[in-house]
């Protein structure tokens, strides 16, 4: 990582962690787990992380770690959280289809942090139809959050 993105993970950590269900758009499952290299951008607005629900899957990331980062963004409607390098995104169960939206739960784990349990997915259908009901989100920054 580079001097200025040691930097920016360094600023980060100094935020306060946010806990909660943050959305990302992905081409496909989370097949197995992952390390993060750098820290992903995230958006707890779905149809910012799903630009609008054109992306095939969303991820929904229970974060145990996050970073709130909007009051600084340069689009705070955004809503953006910033997931911390060496947290490891793991899937937990399959991809549900919400009314045609197909959401897997993705678990944030970090060590030393405990992990958040995932809501049921009821309450994950009730924000996603929530979401499309509200209309369009304005895209700022295409392809940021997946």
């Amino acid at each position: 990582m580079t001097d200025v993105g040691m930097a920016l993970v360094a600023a980060l950590e100094k935020l306060p962690s946010l806990t909660g269900v943050t959305w990302r758009g992905a081409d496909g499952a989370l097949a197995g787990s992952i390390r993060l290299p750098a820290p992903l951008p995230t958006s707890r607005d779905v149809r910012v992380a799903s630009q609008n629900f054109s992306r095939p899957v969303l991820w929904a990331i229970i974060a145990s770690a996050g970073r709130d980062v909007a009051p600084m963004s340069a689009d705070p409607a955004a809503r953006e959280v910033a997931l911390l390098p060496a947290s490891v995104l793991t899937p937990h169960g399959v991809v549900h289809d919400l009314d045609g939206t197909r959401v897997q739960i993705v678990l944030e784990v970090r060590e030393g942090v405990p992990i958040v349990p995932a809501p049921p997915i009821d309450e994950l259908a009730a924000t996603v139809a929530a979401a499309r009901a509200a209309g369009p989100a304005t895209i700022s920054q295409p392809g940021r959050f997946g």
